[in-house]
């Protein structure tokens, strides 16, 4: 990611808010309602492992574009934590609704795979809310082997394994 993109994730923004996707952006990257500039600055920290939380592993996250536009967020995370163990995994995405069904979040799953491969990782966990099926199909597409659920206060969390070699 990188600076200047205030107009074009505004735009996001304001897609997930119309469709009353305001979840998407919560914890600690609730900053970025605030504007792209704040939440920017947090995913470089983020980047750098140097958040001030032991909860935060080092990551790198990167913007899906299609035709100069966002389209939604790719986030890969380097290792696991406890909490990453149970929810979040290696591999983060979200796409905005305009441009679901489209095989963005599936290439996107591919791209996190490749450059997890690259890390020397041969596997990597990606987990999803049990009731966002399109989410449990893209894994289940690229390969995800399903693990044991974890069961949370609001929610039940599933569990993949993916491979990240060239089978996937």
């Amino acid at each position: 990611m990188s600076p200047g993109r205030d107009a074009e994730f505004a735009q996001m923004l304001d897609e997930f808010r119309t469709s009353g996707e305001t979840h998407v952006y919560s914890g600690h990257q609730s900053v970025a309602w605030g504007g792209y500039a704040g939440y920017y600055a947090l995913l470089a920290k983020m980047k750098l492992g140097s958040f001030p939380t032991p909860d935060i592993v080092p990551m790198d996250s990167y913007f899906i574009k299609e035709n100069g536009q966002i389209v939604g967020e790719l986030f890969i995370r380097n290792r696991l934590n406890a909490t990453l163990e149970k929810v979040g995994g290696h591999v983060g995405y979200k796409v905005r609704p305009s441009h679901r069904n489209k095989g963005v979040a599936t290439a996107a799953l591919h791209l996190a795979l490749e450059k997890l491969r690259a890390l020397g990782i041969e596997r990597a966990l990606v987990t999803c809310n049990a009731n966002n099926a399109a989410s449990a199909k893209v894994i289940q597409k690229c390969g995800g082997v399903r693990a044991r659920d974890v069961y949370l206060e609001d929610r039940v969390e599933q569990r993949y394994w993916v491979p990240t070699g060239p089978a996937h």
